[in-house]
């Protein structure tokens, strides 16, 4: 499988896309023809982030339908399980079905809290994608709970850029509620300072997320800062 990711990853680098879901139905395919469902599993788990990232909801819609059939089958350990239940939500919540998306979810949280220790960094990225959906149903309160729990998990971590994203999350979700909310800006105010930390490491992962959080910094009206983010992507790319 390893082999298959790099492939992957250097046609979707390339933007040959066609040939990327080429790769991963043949490999399905060639998965259900050897009866692997093991194998299957994890080109289905591949092809509902190709369907996402693709914007292809029907493609989407048949990988996870399939997904949850082999989750169902096999015998999944939590680790590998809670993964795939978070790719499958988060493609829900993707094309607009948040509340399907919540208590998949809340099935991987379950899964995490089986296996890691409650400050593991994984929780973030779960807490912080379980509040968007939950703020798309309407969840406000909850939602702010849920980025702030968070909040918490990465403020433990060494200069983790996840914890400016989560700011942005958290300004986002006030201005949702109320543009002239003064805690939007002190939120911006905190991610930029997260990103500023001199001791953050500037590498790949960096320059994704700032060029991530660059838009939201647009959309709520810091042009310089989103413009900032912007450069320091570009410099880290071009540097590599």
């Amino acid at each position: 499988m390893e082999e298959i990711v790099r492939e992957l990853d250097r046609l979707m680098g390339q933007k040959e896309f066609k040939k990327a879901e080429a790769l991963l139905v043949y490999c399905r395919e060639a998965a259900v023809q050897n009866g692997d469902k093991a194998a299957e599993l994890s080109v289905c788990n591949e092809l509902m982030g190709f369907y996402r990232m693709r914007s292809m909801e029907e493609g989407f819609r048949l990988a996870w339908q399939r997904t949850q059939e082999l989750l169902s089958e096999l015998d999944v350990g939590d680790m590998s399980r809670g993964t795939i239940l978070i790719s499958g939500a988060t493609g829900l919540a993707a094309f607009g079905r948040a509340r399907e998306a919540v208590p998949i979810y809340q099935k991987a949280y379950g899964c995490y809290l089986r296996r890691l220790d409650a400050g593991d960094y994984r929780f973030a990225a779960l807490f912080n994608n379980l509040s968007a959906s939950l703020a798309d149903c309407g969840e406000f309160s909850q939602a702010e709970e849920h980025i702030r729990m968070a909040i918490s998990v990465l403020e433990k971590l060494d200069h983790h850029p996840d914890l400016g994203t989560s700011y942005v999350n958290l300004a986002q979700l006030y201005a949702r509620q109320d543009r002239e909310d003064e805690r939007v800006n002190e939120c911006l105010d905190k991610a930029m300072a997260c990103f500023d930390d001199p001791e953050m490491r500037w590498d790949g992962y960096y320059a994704h997320t700032a060029q991530k959080c660059a838009g939201a910094f647009a959309a709520l009206g810091r042009q310089a800062d989103a413009d900032e983010l912007e450069e320091r992507a570009e410099m880290i790319y071009e540097g590599t």
